[in-house]
């Protein structure tokens, strides 16, 4: 590649710019999008790795009564699995063209951050939709489109319109089609499932919930005569809490009004820890060294490598839909 001599200061002033540029954004944070709080990222693995595989291990065996003079000892056995899942890269940088360089060099000004902004705030975007829904091309699935998760639909007994077959909790306008204890029940009854049907192994510590429902939760009432708020009800006395002293996390979330069965609301609730779920993450999001293949435009690719989000233990996991 030729440069001449005002080329080459071009080229290097671009240089000094973006590297001060993206340190800047690298340290901005979106907390509307901030996917790290939804699951374990996980960034252990080399970043140009091709795939990753997880051994899963598990005990069987119970013990038995046993006589001095017997020989069929009851044995214990560890049992191994394994999963799979492949590493796919994709891209988001920003650029420059000459006159922007040459204008700012005239000006004795910085160029500008907006671009390189744009481009992380992209990628927060694109990891976000990973993490939540996948993405069907390249057959990955998020935190609310698990096939091995069991899902199941909210009961219907509500009432909404004079008709008392309603799964809903609120209707459009937020008016409870449910009663404060049905919402209640519908809660505890999946926290409930996931203990029992892991035989008390599994407890789920956080719930997503469509951003609707969420605001709905927080402002109706328990009654026309106490103030508390459902959610603060549910955070105060679900069955999680009580049985473990710890807080359960609630949290309202983009993309569960449709993610249900029939585009129905969903409730995710899972157990938020590295064992159960985590996102494959082995190289974030990076930008690469100023380039140029024409002299009038100089770029500043972005990368990054995902394998999306892998549920170990499924029976941690549980969806709710119709709410």
């Amino acid at each position: 590649m030729f440069m001449n001599d005002a080329q080459q200061a071009q080229f290097g002033f671009v240089v000094n710019q973006a590297y001060a540029i993206n340190a800047q954004v690298y340290a901005m944070k979106f907390p509307d999008l901030d996917f790290g709080r939804l699951v374990y990222v996980d960034s252990s693995a080399p970043e140009w790795t091709p795939g990753i595989i997880t051994f899963l291990s598990s005990t069987v065996g119970k013990a038995e009564w046993f006589s001095g003079g017997a020989k069929d000892i009851a044995k214990a056995d560890v049992t191994m699995d394994k999963s799979q899942v492949n590493i796919q890269m994709a891209s988001v940088g920003y650029s420059y063209d000459i006159e922007e360089v040459g204008q700012a060099q005239l000006l004795g000004i910085s160029l500008g951050s907006l671009k390189a902004e744009a481009a992380r705030r992209a990628y927060t975007e694109f990891m976000w939709n990973i993490t939540l829904t996948g993405d069907t091309t390249k057959n990955l699935n998020g935190l609310a489109n698990q096939s091995a998760v069991t899902t199941g639909n909210a009961p219907a007994d509500g009432n909404e319109g004079g008709a008392a077959n309603a799964t809903t909790w609120f209707n459009t306008n937020g008016v409870l089609t449910k009663t404060p204890a049905q919402i209640i029940r519908d809660i505890n009854n999946v926290l409930t499932g996931i203990f029992t049907g892991s035989l008390t192994v599994e407890m789920a510590d956080t719930i997503l919930l469509p951003y609707s429902t969420i605001s709905y939760l927080g402002a109706t009432p328990l009654s026309d005569t106490n103030s508390e708020t459902l959610l603060s009800f549910i955070l105060r006395t679900n069955i999680y809490t009580q049985m473990t002293g710890q807080q359960l996390t609630i949290r309202g979330v983009l993309g569960l009004d449709t993610a249900g069965s029939g585009s129905t609301k969903r409730m995710i609730a899972y157990a938020n820890r590295q064992d159960v779920v985590k996102l494959h993450l082995p190289m974030p999001h990076r930008f690469l060294p100023v380039a140029t293949s024409n002299n009038v435009q100089f770029d500043i690719p972005g990368i990054f490598r995902t394998g999306g989000v892998e549920v170990l233990r499924p029976g941690a996991f549980r969806y709710l839909d119709g709410i």
